[in-house]
């Protein structure tokens, strides 16, 4: 429950700016102590600032993006449903890209062939299949280098769009930051770049994307909608607009359902 109270509470905070304990409760549908519990670990971490009675937001910069290891407790059961389906559809490929970011760091706990290549900017990926593989068993994985960001587990900047362009893959996979009708996007340019690169660079793009990141734009398009042709993500009603408008467009649907505790 806490992972969920925190992610609702910055969510409204981003549409706000500044919350108190009482509204927070009563829209979110919590206890006042449940929103109070969160709005200081949310403070502790660095991710809100603490007001009279409540919080305010941060101005998050250039990369608007929550730390990864919040956004790794977020929808867990969405992203493990929509994992086991990337990997389904990998089968039979030898070279992968994989952009960095939560959905796609689920993928390492199911990736076990000895003949994958990955070529991947995630030091998380690359974390999670270390210790769910051990000693030299599982895929051969190539960091691309680069500079880290740390919010987000990713290396970027010309080093990794270097070695994306020594490579040629069978198969680019992605999860992006949002998603609407015009296409798929990223928190931030560099990042956009890099994923613009893989998926230059190979043979066809698989979208990844739980339900919450679409009807949502952020900072940079990483490609058009027309560029588009897979998307796995589970099914909410709210998405239905987007997701008919897409489909119009020519970009194919397959839902998953995550498996109930």
């Amino acid at each position: 429950m806490k992972p969920e109270t925190d992610r609702k509470v910055l969510e409204l905070l981003a549409r706000e700016h500044i919350l108190s304990a009482g509204d927070a409760a009563e829209r979110l549908g919590v206890s006042g102590a449940s929103v109070r519990r969160s709005f200081r670990r949310l403070a502790e971490l660095g991710e809100v600032r603490r007001v009279h009675g409540g919080i305010e937001e941060l101005n998050r910069g250039m990369d608007p993006a929550y730390p990864f290891f919040l956004r790794m407790q977020w929808f867990t059961r969405e992203k493990e449903a929509l994992a086991r389906r990337a990997v389904a559809l990998l089968q039979g490929c030898r070279t992968i890209f994989v952009d960095g970011g939560t959905t796609t760091a689920h993928l390492g706990m199911l990736l076990r062939d000895p003949r994958l290549r990955i070529i991947t900017n995630s030091l998380a990926l690359n974390d999670v299949l270390s210790r769910n593989c051990g000693g030299e068993a599982g895929p051969e994985v190539i960091l691309t280098g680069g500079h880290v960001n740390r919010k987000s587990a990713i290396l970027i900047g010309p080093e990794s769009v270097e070695t994306i362009g020594r490579f040629h893959a069978d198969a680019t996979v992605i999860s992006g930051s949002a998603i609407d009708e015009n296409g798929i996007y990223d928190n931030m340019e560099e990042a956009a770049f890099l994923q613009r690169k893989m998926i230059e660079n190979s043979d066809r793009l698989i979208i990844v994307a739980d339900a919450s990141k679409f009807g949502r734009r952020a900072p940079s398009r990483i490609v058009p909608v027309e560029k588009l042709s897979l998307v796995v993500t589970n099914f909410i009603s709210d998405n239905y607009q987007v997701v008919q408008q897409m489909m119009a467009r020519g970009v194919r649907f397959e839902f998953v359902r995550p498996e109930i505790p």
